[in-house]
C-alpha cells in the first residue's frame, strides 16, 4: 500500500508542474482529438474532489470517537483520492477551456481557483502523509474547503452566467408589459433568456455569439449576425432550431430544454418584421404578424395561475376526449385543474353546432378562443351559457357588436378580445361594467384613439389595449387577400383585394417577385384556365409596401366519369376515398387528419380514371400535395402516368422525378404540374410515390416519407 501511495503522490506532483506549465504556455498548446476527449470528462471529475472533501471534513471532527489507526487510514487514502481527483478535474478543465468559448476574465478566474485548489489539496496530502500537527493541517483544510467553494463558484458563473445564484432575490421587480415595452423586451428577450442565455452571455459564448447584450447580440459572433432582416428561413439561428437534435449544430444541445414550436413562431415573426429592438406592440402595422401573434398572445394565452380554487366539479375524460377534434381542442388550464380551455381552429370548417356541443363542459369551460371563426352576433347566446367564462378571444371574428350584451350575465369574466372585428365604442362600454373586468383588447376596431383614451379615464383600472400609432412613422401594409374559394371554377375571375383604400396591387404570374414597377397593376379581376401560382403585393404613398402574398389558385379541371384508388390509403389517412380527388376541398398541410386528405407511406399513391363517349385531350394532369417536413410529409419522390383504352393494358406515357426539399420549410400546399404530349387515350392511371429515405439532414433520417394528395386535376 505504501508503495502504491508514493506512485501516486508522484504522478499528481507531475500534473501539479504539467498545470504550471500549460498555464503560462496557454497560446502555444495544440490540443489533440484524444485530449479534447478528456477535456470533455472535466464535469465528470469535478464532483469527485468536492464530494471526498465534504466527506474528509466530516471525518476529522468525528476522528476522536473512530478508532485512531482506520482513521488515519481512512484520511490518508480519501486524502490521496481527492488530491488526485482535484488534478485531474484541473488538467481536464484547462483542456476543455481550449475548445469553447468563454469570456477570458472570468475564465481565467475559475483556471487559477481551480488549480489553486489541486496544488492546496496536494499541500494537505503531503503534510498529513508526513506527520503534519493538527492545527496546521486544519487550517490548510478550511483553506481547501472555502477555495473549493470559489472554485464551483466560477465555474456556476461560466456555464450559467452571472448572479446566476441570487438572481431570483436580485431580478427587477418592474413588470413588462406590452404598453411599457417593446415587443423585444416583452415577447423575445424571455424566450432568449429561458432558451439561449446560459450559451450565449458574456462569461460563456457560443461562437462568440452574445444575446444577453442588445448591442453584441447585434454586431453577431464568429460567423456574423445570426438572423437575416425579414428572411426568417435563411437565419442561422432559425435554422439551428430545426436541425435534427443530434446534430452539433443543432441549437438548444441536445439535454437543454428545446424550443416549442410557438416559441419559434415568434421568433421568425420577429426576423421577419425586421428584428427591431425598440418598437412597441402599437407601432407595428396591423397586417404585422408578429403583431397579431404577440397581441394574441397576450389576450389569449392564460397567466400561470397562482393556486386557483375552483368550486365546480371536473369533467370526465371521456367527456373531454369527445369534445376535441380536428377543429376544435379542449384540455385542462392546467394540470390537475378541473377548469378548460377551448380552441378552435379552420374557419372555413367552422360550424355553430361545433359550439353548441361545449354545453357538455359549460360548468368548466373558462377559456374560450374563437378567433378568427366566422362567429356573428346572434351567436353571442351560447356563450353566455357558459358561467364561469373568465377569458373570451373573438378576435377578428364576424361580430358587429349587437349582440355584446349577451356576455354581460359572464359575472368571471376577467379579459375579453375584440381586435379586429367592427365593434364600435357603444357596443363595448356596457361590457365594461362587468365587475372582475380587468382586460379589454380592441386594437383595430371602430373605437377611435379619442373614444378609447376616454374609456381609460372613465374606468382606470381597466386595461384597455388599442392600436395607437406615432404620426410620424411609416407603416408596413398587409398583404392582399385572394378573394376566391380554394378551387376556382371554369371561368371563373379571380379577384385580388385590400382593406386599406387607394391601395395599389401589383401581381405577376410568372414566378418573378412583384414591386413598384415590376408586374401587372390590379385594375378588375382576371381568370386563367389552369392551376397557377399567384404573387401580389400592395403598395402606398406614406406606407412601405406590404409582404409578397404568395398562392397556388386551383382550377377546376375535366371532370372523370370515374376514378378509383389502385391502392388503399394508409388506415389512419383514407379521406374520402377516391371522392376526395375530385371533391373541390382543399386540405391544410398543418391538420393531417383532415377528411381533404389522402395519405400514403408504405406503397404508392394510384389512381385511375376514364371517359366516355367523346375523349378530351389531355395535355397536363395536377396534382395538388401537401409540404409538411416536420411531420415527415415530402412531396412526390417520382411520378408516373399510364395510358391506354383498356384497363389491363396502359402504358407508360409519363415518368418524371420530383425535386426534393434540401431543408426545412414552411408548411404548404402545393401544386405538381405533370405536363403531357396531347393524348386521348380512354383510361389514365397516376402514380406518386413517397419519398423512400428521409435525407441525412432531416431528424427521421432514413425512416420512409409520406406523401399526401387532397385533388387531381385534369387539363
Amino acid at each position: 500500500m505504501e508503495r502504491i501511495s508514493r506512485i501516486v503522490i508522484n504522478v499528481i506532483f507531475c500534473i501539479q508542474v504539467l498545470l504550471i506549465f500549460l498555464l503560462f504556455a496557454e497560446d502555444k498548446v495544440l490540443l489533440p482529438a484524444w485530449l479534447q476527449v478528456a477535456g470533455r470528462m472535466h464535469p465528470l471529475v469535478l464532483h469527485l474532489p468536492i464530494g471526498i472533501l465534504i466527506f474528509l471534513v466530516v471525518i476529522v471532527f468525528f476522528q476522536k470517537r473512530l478508532d485512531s489507526s482506520f482513521a488515519t487510514e481512512i484520511v490518508h487514502i480519501g486524502l490521496i483520492i481527492t488530491s488526485l481527483s482535484a488534478s485531474l478535474a484541473a488538467l481536464f478543465g484547462f483542456f476543455l477551456s481550449l475548445q469553447s468559448d468563454y469570456g477570458t476574465a472570468a475564465l481565467m478566474r475559475h483556471k487559477v481557483s481551480g488549480i489553486t485548489l489541486s496544488f492546496l489539496c496536494y499541500a494537505v496530502l503531503l503534510w498529513y502523509h508526513e506527520g503534519m500537527k493538527r492545527s496546521v493541517f486544519l487550517g490548510l483544510g478550511i483553506v481547501s474547503f472555502f477555495t473549493l467553494i470559489i472554485a464551483g463558484h466560477t465555474g456556476a458563473v461560466l456555464t450559467h452566467g452571472d448572479n446566476f445564484l441570487f438572481a431570483p432575490i436580485t431580478k427587477s421587480t418592474v413588470v413588462l408589459t406590452a404598453e411599457n415595452s417593446s415587443v423585444y423586451k416583452f415577447a423575445v428577450e424571455p424566450i432568449l433568456e429561458r432558451k439561449c442565455f446560459t450559451c450565449h452571455n458574456e462569461t460563456k459564448a457560443k461562437g462568440k455569439l452574445i444575446m444577453t447584450s442588445e448591442d453584441q447580440f447585434k454586431a453577431g459572433g464568429e460567423n456574423g449576425k445570426p438572423w437575416v432582416d425579414g428572411k426568417p428561413m435563411e437565419s442561422r439561428m432559425i435554422k439551428a432550431f430545426y436541425l435534427p437534435i443530434s446534430h452539433d449544430e443543432h441549437m438548444p444541445p441536445d439535454g437543454k430544454p428545446q424550443l416549442t414550436q410557438l416559441e419559434i413562431a415568434t421568433l421568425k415573426a420577429w426576423i421577419k418584421s425586421g428584428a427591431d429592438f425598440e418598437k412597441k406592440l402599437n407601432q407595428f402595422a396591423d397586417g404585422d404578424s408578429l403583431k397579431f401573434m404577440v397581441a394574441s398572445l397576450v389576450s389569449a394565452q392564460p397567466s400561470v395561475p397562482e393556486e386557483l380554487q375552483y368550486t365546480f366539479n371536473a369533467a370526465s375524460d371521456d367527456v373531454i376526449k369527445k369534445m376535441n377534434t380536428p377543429f376544435r381542442s379542449v384540455f385542462p388550464f392546467y394540470e390537475g385543474s378541473p377548469a378548460l380551455q377551448a380552441d378552435f381552429f379552420v374557419k372555413k370548417y367552422f360550424d355553430i353546432k361545433f359550439l353548441e356541443e361545449l354545453q357538455a363542459v359549460k360548468d368548466q369551460l373558462v377559456i374560450l378562443n374563437l378567433s378568427k371563426m366566422p362567429l356573428t352576433d346572434k351567436d353571442l347566446s351560447i356563450i353566455k351559457a357558459f358561467r364561469n367564462l373568465e377569458q373570451v378571444n373573438l378576435n377578428f371574428s364576424a361580430i358587429t357588436g349587437s349582440g355584446l350584451t349577451e356576455l354581460t350575465s359572464l359575472k368571471n369574466l376577467k379579459s375579453i378580445s375584440l381586435s379586429g372585428t367592427s365593434v364600435g365604442v357603444h357596443e363595448v362600454s356596457p361590457l365594461l361594467l362587468l365587475p372582475e373586468l380587468k382586460e379589454v383588447y380592441i386594437w383595430n376596431t371602430k373605437v377611435s384613439r379619442l373614444q378609447a383614451d376616454s374609456l381609460r379615464e372613465k374606468y382606470p383600472s381597466l386595461l384597455i389595449i388599442d392600436s395607437q400609432f406615432k404620426d410620424d412613422e411609416k407603416l408596413k401594409l398587409s398583404r392582399p387577400i385572394l378573394d376566391n374559394d380554394d378551387v376556382i371554377k371554369k371561368q371563373e375571375q379571380v379577384m385580388l383585394k385590400h382593406p386599406m383604400p387607394g391601395v395599389i396591387i401589383r401581381y405577376t404570374l410568372d414566378g418573378s417577385e412583384p414591386d413598384t414597377t415590376n408586374g401587372q397593376i390590379y385594375k378588375d379581376s382576371f381568370e386563367f384556365g389552369e392551376t397557377s401560382v399567384v404573387k401580389a403585393r400592395a403598395c402606398k404613398d406614406g406606407w412601405n409596401c406590404s409582404d409578397v402574398l404568395e398562392v397556388t389558385c386551383f382550377v377546376e379541371g375535366i371532370k372523370p366519369q370515374h376514378i378509383e384508388l389502385l391502392n388503399a390509403a394508409d388506415p389512419q389517412y383514407l379521406g374520402e376515398g377516391a371522392q376526395s380527388l375530385i371533391d373541390g376541398r382543399k386540405g391544410f398541410p398543418d391538420v393531417l387528419k383532415e377528411p381533404s386528405w389522402l395519405g400514403y407511406r408504405e406503397q404508392p399513391f394510384i389512381a385511375g380514371f376514364d371517359f366516355e363517349g367523346d375523349l378530351p385531350a389531355v395535355k397536363k394532369i395536377v396534382l395538388s400535395f401537401g409540404r409538411n417536413i416536420g411531420g415527415h410529409v415530402f412531396p412526390p419522390e417520382e411520378v408516373e402516368v399510364w395510358a391506354g383504352d383498356d384497363k389491363n393494358k396502359l402504358t407508360l406515357i409519363k415518368k418524371m422525378k420530383v425535386e426534393q426539399p434540401t431543408g426545412y420549410e414552411s408548411l404548404k400546399v402545393e401544386a405538381l404540374s405533370i405536363p403531357l404530349e396531347s393524348s386521348t387515350h380512354r383510361y389514365y392511371k397516376v402514380v406518386a410515390k413517397p419519398i423512400a429515405k428521409l435525407p441525412q439532414w432531416h431528424s427521421g433520417k432514413g425512416k420512409k416519407g409520406w406523401v399526401f394528395i387532397d385533388e387531381l386535376f385534369i387539363y
